[in-house]
């Protein structure tokens, strides 16, 4: 019998999950593009994207306020802040397959995103210090892919008083040095967490899965 939707949604899942280099990484989401919202929305029943938005929503972010997508994807999570009324929205992703897909995103005919940034997040990043009042990432900190020495990339081009809402899986927390990275950016004075909750990332899942957060940076 020929595999459902849902399964095979589940093996794309799990082929990202055992990711070991950035090449497959790359390789794998570039392959995925065009079906990865189908598969992570219709199949996965995946909640992230929402759930990390409404995070700069509740925290009264400025309509105005100029945000960075960090490994945007496809622009799940740009559709909806867009939805939320913020419209001046970059994106980011290492994968020019996913970059186009989220170009192609549009609300009420406007697009979701004003710049496509292709960079790699493992690398110094080709932009301005203080130059976001937030960011959001979701789904990027997970199993094989980015580690957390991104953070200090990434505070550097968020202005001080800037939000920053995202997701940590909890397979990774710990391993991928984010817990370590945290505390020492908070010793440090340049991060706060402002909130912080265990909470399940696809509508099937029967565990919580993985950390929402959302920090705050204190200096430039």
């Amino acid at each position: 019998m020929a595999s459902t939707f849902e399964e095979k949604s589940e093996d794309l899942l799990k082929r990202a999950y055992a990711l070991e280099s950035d090449r497959d990484a790359k390789a794998l989401y570039d392959d995925w593009a065009e079906t990865y919202d189908q598969t992570m929305l219709y199949g996965l029943k995946y909640l992230t994207p929402r759930k990390t938005a409404s995070l700069l929503k509740e925290a009264k972010l400025a309509g105005n306020a100029r945000i960075l997508d960090v490994g945007c994807g496809t622009g799940l999570a740009g559709e909806h802040l867009s939805g939320f009324g913020f419209r001046n929205i970059d994106a980011l992703d290492y994968s020019p397959a996913m970059l186009r897909t989220a170009g192609e995103k549009a609300i009420d005919g406007a697009p979701v995103y004003e710049l496509l940034i292709e960079a790699d997040l493992n690398q110094k990043l080709p932009l301005e210090d203080n130059l976001y009042d937030a960011m959001i990432c979701t789904g990027t900190f997970t199993h094989a892919h980015v580690g957390a020495e991104c953070l200090h990339e990434l505070f550097r081009i968020l202005k001080p008083g800037g939000l920053f809402a995202c997701t940590v899986h909890k397979d990774v927390w710990e391993p991928a040095g984010f817990s370590e990275t945290v505390k020492q950016l908070a010793a440090d004075g340049i991060l706060k967490t402002s909130g912080m909750i265990m909470d399940i990332y696809f509508e099937t899942d029967d565990e919580p899965q993985g950390w929402y957060i959302l920090w705050e940076k204190l200096n430039s």
